[in-house]
């Protein structure tokens, strides 16, 4: 009977023994995993756990802007104002454009600091000296877009197969960028693109037509 409760005592105590070391292999294991859990999820990159974003850092030239401008129409003029003024909202914000500064275009009846006038082409001398007849200009805070010019390209865009559609945005944005601070640029090479600011009415010099400003250009004074 001694030998029985010696025996059984022997028994509880490995149970409990086995019991302890248990336990703490087991905790050990849940350690080791929420170790190795938590090294993973830090490995892992901020942008690719969902319901985050890398911060996106706007260039230096971003304004965020907005412009309001007006179009009327001087004299007699072949091309509709209404037309005119759609393609001319059109062109500035287009994603090609000038709104790649972060500026957005919106027409207004009255006021704003920009004016855009369809001009019937023998007033644009009216509007300063330095305006010709053959050709649009930009005056202050007005651009004069030359009727005969918006109607009929140039004989030098013409003849290098540009369209009357990519002229009109040329000459928009060629214009509006007088008003944003631009001069004039030249080709920078035979086969080139042109700078929107290249004189592409009057002559090309070697370079293909282009109604869009490049990145180089993407500047403004005006802000």
């Amino acid at each position: 009977m001694g030998r029985v409760k010696i025996s059984l005592f022997l028994v509880a105590a490995v149970i409990v023994v086995s019991g302890v070391f248990s336990g703490v292999i087991q905790a050990e294991s849940s350690s080791k995993s929420d170790a190795i859990r938590q090294n993973l999820i830090s490995a892992v990159p901020l942008e690719a756990i969902e319901g985050t974003a890398p911060t996106v850092k706007k260039p230096d030239w971003y304004f965020n802007a907005t412009v309001y401008f007006t179009v009327a129409k001087n004299g007699a003029t072949v091309s509709d104002v209404g037309e005119f003024a759609t393609l001319a909202g059109q062109t500035l914000n287009d994603a090609r454009g000038w709104s790649r500064l972060g500026v957005k275009f919106v027409q207004v009846q009255s006021g704003g600091t920009l004016h855009l006038v369809l001009a019937q082409a023998s007033l644009l001398p009216s509007y300063s000296s330095g305006c010709s007849a053959d050709w649009s200009c930009s005056v202050g805070n007005t651009v004069i877009i030359n009727d005969d010019r918006w109607t009929n390209a140039s004989p030098a865009w013409n003849a290098s197969g540009g369209s009357l559609r990519d002229y009109r945005h040329m000459v928009i944005n060629h214009e509006t960028g007088h008003w944003l601070g631009h001069g004039h640029k030249s080709c920078s090479g035979a086969g080139n693109v042109a700078p929107v600011m290249q004189q592409q009415s009057i002559d090309l010099m070697g370079c293909t037509f282009n109604p869009w400003p490049l990145a180089s250009e993407l500047w403004t004074s005006r802000f």
